[in-house]
């Protein structure tokens, strides 16, 4: 789970995201009481405190400008302090999103160990958890419905439970849920804002959850979305802003290409087993003999004299000598070195007492016609 410091060295060289929360209350709480403005001193995160900040920025400078009343070189001192903890607040956020996409990669890798889909399907809500989310939900698109395949909420697993069993047997619809209508339609996903009051949501999900905005990002195999992924509820803010939009997008893109690497593995496998059931069938049945040839008589292993003094493998280098091959030829035949195939002519000449390759094609033509 994102912590909201960053970790390694980036972590030394910055302020912890806590104290700089609080820092930001304070400030906006002295700001607050110097201008009036007591709706300022409101900082539980850093977003909330970058827009509190940014609000104090604005009145002083406001306040400034129209001459400072009788406080001008304090809300000058205030105005400095105010863009230190908004520099603060804004690294402090960068960092938070540095790490994040490093535990994109972390969460896809470990789903990429995922055997069969259902598998998959189980924790997929759980690695959103660990990218930084309270509650996440995984679904499957059937025609035009989708419906919850599993859950996480943090401290709560029987909501997790519920939001599953709710989803299961009312299935969300396309058409009528504008938010999964429009990812599914354009392939990209969508921050959904205010949904309490958004009447083209799928409410008893909402409701059961209590649900203030959320992320739905499509899951794309093959061109075709067959998923959806929702997020809510930040563990650093509460809610999600346009950079969950975007890390949920390619979480989702990177979920898919798991999605089919997992698809295949399954039909693979089930291939494999189908043809193991096959060969154990056939196991069972006897197999019918194969008629065999009767092979032709060799006259040179059936002939006595010098020719049956010849070794099986010499046999096999005349035969392709009075064909007029070189030993090159006989070597890449035989598969063996054009040094071993020179050894055996030699053999081959002596034991028929012969002086060249010639007399010995024409020794094997005057056997080859006694025998005819």
């Amino acid at each position: 789970m994102n912590s909201g410091v960053p970790s390694g060295p980036v972590r030394a060289a910055l302020e912890p995201a806590d104290d700089v929360v609080r820092r930001s209350r304070d400030i906006l709480q002295v700001v607050a009481a110097v201008t009036g403005e007591p709706v300022l001193a409101t900082a539980r995160d850093l977003p909330s405190a970058e827009t509190g900040l940014r609000a104090a920025e604005h009145i002083l400078l406001r306040e400034l400008a129209a001459g400072g009343g009788s406080e001008p070189t304090r809300l000058a001192a205030l105005l400095a302090q105010v863009g230190g903890t908004l520099a603060a607040v804004r690294d402090g956020r960068l960092a938070v999103r540095t790490a994040a996409m490093g535990d994109l990669h972390q969460c896809l890798a470990r789903l990429r160990g995922a055997s069969t889909l259902h598998e998959l399907a189980q924790q997929v809500p759980a690695e959103l958890h660990r990218l930084g989310y309270r509650r996440a939900l995984f679904s499957r698109l059937s025609g035009p419905a989708w419906s919850p395949r599993s859950a996480y909420t943090h401290d709560d697993p029987q909501l997790a439970e519920d939001l599953v069993r709710i989803g299961t047997a009312v299935p969300g619809q396309l058409g009528r849920e504008l938010p999964e209508t429009e990812v599914v339609r354009t392939r990209t996903p969508v921050l959904v804002d205010d949904a309490q009051h958004n009447p083209r949501v799928h409410h008893r999900l909402i409701n059961l959850a209590r649900t203030l905005d959320y992320v739905v990002a499509p899951l794309v195999t093959r061109g075709e979305v067959v998923g959806l992924v929702h997020a809510d509820q930040h563990v650093e803010h509460d809610h999600v802003d346009e950079f969950d939009l975007r890390l949920l997008g390619l979480f989702a893109e990177g979920l898919g290409c798991v999605f089919e690497r997992v698809v295949f593995a399954e039909q693979l496998r089930l291939m494999r087993e189908r043809m193991r059931e096959v060969d154990d069938l056939l196991d069972g049945y006897p197999v019918a003999p194969q008629p065999q040839r009767p092979r032709p008589v060799d006259p040179l292993e059936k002939y006595e004299g010098p020719f049956a003094e010849l070794t099986r493998r010499e046999l096999d280098v005349l035969r392709h000598l009075v064909l007029g091959e070189s030993n090159s030829q006989i070597a890449a035949a035989l598969f063996v070195s054009p040094g071993t195939v020179k050894t055996h002519v030699k053999n081959v000449l002596r034991k028929l007492g012969v002086s060249n390759r010639a007399e010995a094609t024409a020794r094997y033509h005057e056997l080859m016609q006694r025998h005819r």
